[in-house]
């Protein structure tokens, strides 16, 4: 009779606890054992509330090294029924243990440096996976900078070459983001050091002078000779356009450039060689590009000219644009003082599989003459800035 009323008694708390449905699955009612009493060997006493929080050890001790220390190493832990966690949320070692248990957890923006330190703490490394796995979902262009800077906290080295792709790739748009002199000199620092980066070093130099003014407690030396001493390369393609010289000299604007892409995948832009027969030490130059007859970007640049007696080619850098298929482009490009316009017979460039053409009417009036373009085939959607 003991023996049928202790099975009986068993069984009886087993279908209060547990759910064996044909909906029921392992995961399901590991997830149910969570802070759980039934079958529980150990008792937590958690945060400045002392909330009792009740767990198993063989669960806890196949999770993590850290509870099989403490539970089985030379601990006082190990012989106690109750172990006091005071500098723990109840509600985050709740988060926890459900990881624990059925791995499955909740991460958001709020709760996911709590969560960090927690599996910092239990040594808990799928879970650093996972939150790692999180913030690299996050990050897009809007948000590079930003989960950049977070990510500092963290480590994450997969999420740091996440953000400095897209800040490599459009450095100016970041640059001039009003986050750029919040970031931590650290953070700083591996832009600058960044071996290819589609801007020029009068930018980077720009850029710097932004955020030592914004941080004029720091030191700026070291970045400043990075910006100086370092050999960088651009972030995408140069293409070199092809056209025969035209000697014909105008003192009056040039046509604008029209550009439309005829391959599949849109295309992005990010900056111009532009001749400058000039006899002026320093020309400025208005660059301003439409798609169709919407503007898209304008920018007026400073360009010294290190060479009167010849013609010297300046790389114009601006935010990237992105060029749809089969859409057209007009580019206007203006210099004060003007200059004779060096013009070229039919421009086109070459590449294998962008196809960007330079579009031209017949007759006496050509398209301004440009070096090259700097640009790449975009592989990932656009997305709103």
């Amino acid at each position: 009779m003991a023996t049928t009323k202790s099975e009986g008694t068993v069984a009886t708390i087993i279908r209060r606890n547990l759910s064996y449905g044909t909906d029921d699955t392992i995961s399901s009612r590991l997830e149910s054992m969570v802070n759980n009493e039934f079958c529980s060997d150990v008792t937590f006493i958690v945060g400045a509330d002392k909330k009792r929080i009740y767990a198993h050890k063989l669960l806890l001790v196949m999770a993590s090294e850290y509870f099989y220390v403490m539970f089985f190493g030379n601990f006082v832990e190990a012989n106690r029924s109750e172990v006091s966690l005071e500098d723990v949320d109840p509600d985050v070692f709740l988060v926890i243990l459900r990881y624990i248990y059925c791995l499955k957890v909740d991460i958001t923006f709020d709760n996911l440096r709590d969560i960090f330190d927690c599996a910092q703490r239990y040594m808990l490394t799928d879970l650093h996976q996972q939150l790692g796995c999180f913030l690299k979902d996050q990050v897009e262009e809007t948000t590079a900078l930003s989960i950049f800077s977070i990510n500092r906290y963290y480590g994450y080295q997969a999420v740091d070459e996440c953000c400095l792709e897209l800040i490599r790739n459009n450095p100016l748009y970041y640059f001039n983001h009003v986050d750029f002199a919040t970031i931590h000199r650290d953070s700083l620092f591996k832009i600058f050091s960044s071996w290819a980066i589609n801007c020029t070093d009068d930018q980077l130099s720009s850029a710097l002078d932004i955020w030592e003014e914004a941080n004029r407690d720091e030191d700026t030396q070291e970045l400043r000779m990075i910006v100086k001493l370092n050999k960088r390369y651009h972030n995408c393609l140069k293409l070199i356009v092809f056209g025969q010289n035209m000697n014909d000299v105008f003192v009056e604007p040039a046509d604008d450039l029209k550009l439309a892409v005829m391959s599949d995948m849109p295309l992005s832009l990010y900056g111009l060689g532009v001749y400058l027969p000039s006899k002026a030490n320093v020309i400025s130059v208005e660059l301003k590009i439409y798609e169709e007859d919407s503007e898209v970007s304008s920018d007026v640049f400073e360009c010294p000219n290190p060479c009167i007696s010849t013609v010297h080619v300046a790389d114009l850098f601006f935010e990237e644009v992105i060029m749809t298929p089969r859409k057209n482009y007009r580019i206007s490009i203006n210099m004060s003082p003007p200059c004779k316009q060096v013009l070229l017979r039919e421009p086109r460039t070459y590449h294998e599989k962008i196809r960007l053409v330079i579009l031209y009417p017949p007759g006496d009036r050509k398209p301004i003459g440009i070096a090259h373009v700097y640009c790449k085939e975009r592989s990932r959607e656009p997305k709103k800035k």
